[in-house]
C-alpha cells in the first residue's frame, strides 16, 4: 500500500471513528432524554402517590377524629342515661320509702282506734255486766224480801 492509501485509510478509519462517536454520542444523548423523561414520568407517579396517600391519611385521620368525637359523645350520652335512670330510681325508691312509712303511720293509728273501739266495747259491756248484776242483786233482794213477808203473814 502506498502512502497514499494508507493515509485515506487512516482517514477513512477516523472518519468512521468520529461518526460512531457522534452515533454513540446521540445514542447517549437520546437515552438521557428518554432517562430523564423517565425520571420525570416516575417522579410525578412517585408525586401523584405521596399525594394520594397524603390524601387518603388525611381522610383516615378525619375519620378517627369523627368516630372519637362520636364514642365520647355515645360515652357522655350513655352517662347521662345512667346518672337519669339512677336518679329516678332513687326518686322512686325515696317515694316508696315515704309511702311505706305513711301507710305505717295509717296501720299504726287504725290499730290504736281499733284497740280504743275494742277497750270502749269492753268497758261498755263490764258496766252492762256491773248494771245487770246490780238489778240482778236488787230484785233477788226484793224477791227474798217479798218471800220472807209471805211467809211471816202465813
Amino acid at each position: 500500500m502506498s502512502s497514499a492509501q494508507s493515509a485515506t485509510a487512516s482517514r477513512e478509519a477516523i472518519l468512521d471513528c468520529e461518526a460512531e462517536v457522534r452515533d454513540l454520542k446521540a445514542t447517549i444523548g437520546a437515552l438521557r432524554d428518554a432517562l430523564e423523561q423517565e425520571q420525570s414520568v416516575s417522579a410525578r407517579r412517585v408525586s401523584q402517590a405521596l399525594l394520594a396517600t397524603d390524601s387518603e391519611i388525611a381522610q383516615l385521620k378525619n375519620a378517627v377524629i369523627a368516630l372519637r368525637e362520636t364514642l365520647e359523645q355515645t360515652g357522655r350520652q350513655r352517662e347521662q342515661a345512667v346518672q337519669a335512670a339512677v336518679l329516678a330510681a332513687s326518686q322512686e325508691i325515696a317515694s316508696l320509702k315515704a309511702a311505706v312509712v305513711e301507710l305505717r303511720d295509717q296501720m299504726e293509728l287504725m290499730r290504736q282506734d281499733k284497740e280504743a273501739a275494742v277497750q270502749a266495747v269492753v268497758l261498755r259491756t263490764h258496766n252492762e255486766i256491773a248494771q245487770l248484776k246490780e238489778i240482778a242483786a236488787a230484785l233477788r233482794s226484793r224477791l227474798d224480801d217479798k218471800r220472807a213477808r209471805a211467809t211471816e203473814g202465813t
